[in-house]
């Protein structure tokens, strides 16, 4: 029996190095690179983001479910913002067609006032260093737009190749 025994453990075990082996093997399927990611607050966005990114030399744009006004910028969004910064591109701010520019900084400054906790959790996270290397070579160009009672939001975020210098 001891033979016996042993010979049906060798093959039970064989049996899960085989079902281990062929469950490494299977791929999850993921979705190809996207010219447009539509923000929503979760690790599947940043993921969709750094793809798209690595993968188009193209802008990517990111668009929005629902309205975010320039002051309240999701941490999300603040972290890919301070890894364009960070990795030295610029974050431009467009305002509406027929609107005067933007040119007192210390606007600019209060729009982004959370840019700094950003710069902070972004160097404290893995993840988020797939997220700095993917921007590396990107300008931001934060597009605004008024709703209908006149208030300004972000209409999208689009995320360029650095102009050659």
């Amino acid at each position: 029996m001891g033979i016996k025994s042993l010979k049906s453990t060798l093959l039970l075990l064989l049996f899960w190095a085989i079902l281990s082996l062929l469950s490494a093997c299977s791929t999850i399927p993921r979705e190809p690179p996207k010219q447009e990611v539509t923000f929503i607050d979760l690790q599947k966005f940043d993921d969709e983001l750094v793809l798209s990114l690595s993968n188009i030399k193209e802008p990517v744009f990111v668009n929005f479910y629902s309205q975010v006004t320039p002051n309240e910028i999701p941490s999300r969004l603040q972290k890919m913002l301070a890894a364009v910064e960070k990795s030295g591109g610029k974050i431009n701010i467009s305002m509406p067609e027929g609107e005067p520019k933007l040119k007192d900084p210390t606007i600019i400054f209060s729009l982004f006032s959370g840019m700094y906790s950003g710069i902070k959790a972004l160097i404290s996270l893995q993840a988020e260093m797939s997220l700095e290397e993917s921007v590396k070579n990107r300008d931001a160009n934060i597009l605004l737009t008024r709703n209908f009672q006149g208030n300004l939001y972000i209409q999208r975020i689009e995320l360029k190749i650095k102009d050659k210098k």
